[in-house]
Order: structure tokens, then C-alpha cells, then sequence
């Protein structure tokens, strides 16, 4: 049984190695790192519906897991997870049949995995944070889909340019402009904030 020390020392790139070599607890260990963030990613590029984003994310985790044996590493490993679950999350949102809409079911659902420590204490900064959340969800969710993943990608995950357009396979330039069209608009949407 490998160290649980060793693991969690390990880099992603160590960690994918091991697990390409069939060590379940080196996945395990990726899976722990970067579930939350392939899941919020997907989460957020399929407008909050955790029923598909779940269904994306575990079918990603899946191929994963039965293509590590040819990962090569020519990217880091989180690239390479993330632009499976892009490509997954692209796929269920194909599948999935348009839904008329009442004005119900256009409210998002919030993100609410912040801890509560994290939140703010008084009242009033909480109900002003879920109300500049909300604006933004919407927001986010009127992108087109390239510019959607890129901001999600650079703004919250912390991406760079060239990990961005390795996800999407597309070009560092592509990325740049998704990215400018996506800050417009979202200047644009959160003008009042």
C-alpha cells in the first residue's frame, strides 16, 4: 500500500504516471485534487444543472481513468483531464433536448459550496454577495460556449492561455480574443455592480 504522505506529495504528473500503471490510489489521489474543479467547470458550462454536470464529470473521470496509460504528458495533467471534461460537458448538452422555460425555472441555482466561514456575516454583505453572484450566473450563462469555458478556465481555475486553448483545442490567440469578447460582455451585464 503506497504512502498516503508520499501521495499527497506527489505531483498531478507523478500521480498520472503511477495511475497510468493501473495504482488506483494515485487516481484516488487525483480524484480528490481535482473532482471539486472539474465538477464546478462543468457545473457552470451547463448552466447549473447538476444532474448533467454530474453525468459529464463522471464520464470524464471514466475515460480518464481508461486513457492514462497513453497519457504522455505533453501537457499537465489537469489540462489534459480538463479538456475531457469540456468535451464530455459539449456532448451532454448536444444530447440534451431544448426545455421550454417558465419564469421559474430561469432562476439559477447558486453555488453554494462556499463554506459558511467563508461567507459574509452580516446580512446585508450576504444578500448584496447572492444578488452580485446571481447577476453574474446569468451572465456567464448568456456567453457562447468558447468564450463561457475560457473565462471559467482563466478567471477561476486559474488557467493559462496556452492550458485554455489545449483544453478547447484551439490556438493561445483564439483564447485571447474568447476571452476579451467574454470580459466585454461581462462588463457589460455587471456595469451596476
Amino acid at each position: 500500500m503506497p504512502d498516503d504522505d508520499a501521495l499527497a506529495a506527489a505531483t498531478q504528473q507523478a500521480l498520472a504516471r503511477r495511475a497510468g500503471l493501473g495504482d488506483r490510489a494515485a487516481y484516488e489521489e487525483l480524484f480528490r485534487r481535482l473532482f471539486p474543479s472539474t465538477f464546478r467547470f462543468a457545473l457552470r458550462m451547463l448552466d447549473s444543472d447538476t444532474g448533467l454536470a454530474e453525468d459529464a464529470v463522471q464520464e470524464a473521470w471514466v475515460k480518464a481513468w481508461r486513457g492514462l496509460p497513453d497519457f504522455r504528458g505533453t501537457s499537465t495533467f489537469s489540462t489534459w483531464l480538463f479538456s475531457i471534461v469540456s468535451r464530455e460537458a459539449l456532448e451532454v448538452r448536444r444530447r440534451r433536448r431544448p426545455v421550454a422555460l417558465d419564469g421559474e425555472l430561469l432562476e439559477p441555482i447558486l453555488d453554494r459550496s462556499t463554506p459558511a466561514s467563508a461567507r459574509p456575516q452580516d446580512p446585508a454583505q450576504a444578500v448584496l454577495a447572492d444578488e452580485l453572484w446571481h447577476t453574474l450566473t446569468l451572465a456567464l450563462m448568456e456567453l457562447p460556449w468558447r468564450q463561457r469555458a475560457s473565462w471559467l478556465l482563466r478567471e477561476l481555475e486559474g488557467f493559462s492561455y496556452d492550458d485554455i486553448a489545449r483544453v478547447l483545442d484551439t490556438t493561445p490567440t483564439v483564447v485571447r480574443g474568447q476571452l476579451h469578447r467574454a470580459r466585454r460582455t461581462l462588463a457589460i451585464r455587471m456595469e451596476q455592480w
